[in-house]
């Protein structure tokens, strides 16, 4: 289990330090908000500006054997419920997938009226070596589940 936190950190630490800041022009920082409950919530990456709040998903919408993954899912769903409950709303909720089925399983789901539509996402296109540490990750982690 450790390769894969280790892999997934990597991940979102690109997302955080790279993706994000050269596309909207400044830094984020994985940071806590408030929420409308009187608590907090960790957010994967808020901008500088705190205008911009990004969730990160590594995540595929399928599992090994191609079935709905309805865990990730729910988590995602989660993460929106979340987003919606902050004190202060952001003026831009973003989900950045780096699996291309997620960003489609999202836009099916707001066209089914069953996730925010306001919320945008975005695929972050991983640089080859991370890519490849994703996909060994995932790979490995698929080969333990089927065991």
């Amino acid at each position: 289990m450790a390769d894969s936190t280790i892999a997934t950190n990597d991940v979102e630490n690109w997302i955080r330090n790279e993706f994000l800041p050269k596309k909207y022009h400044q830094a984020f920082a994985k940071r806590k908000l408030g929420v409308q409950s009187g608590g907090e919530f960790e957010c994967d990456a808020v901008s500088e500006d705190g205008k911009i709040v990004c969730f990160i998903s590594t995540s595929s919408s399928k599992t090994a054997d191609e079935k709905p993954d309805t865990v990730v899912i729910a988590k995602i769903r989660d993460n929106a419920f979340w987003a919606g409950s902050l004190s202060e709303k952001p003026q831009e909720i973003v989900f950045a997938f780096t699996d291309k089925s997620m960003v489609e399983l999202i836009k099916q789901e707001k066209e089914n009226g069953r996730f925010p539509k306001h919320i945008k996402t975005l695929l972050a296109k991983l640089p080859p070596d991370l890519e490849k540490k994703l996909a060994e990750m995932k790979k490995k982690a698929a080969g333990e589940v089927s065991k």
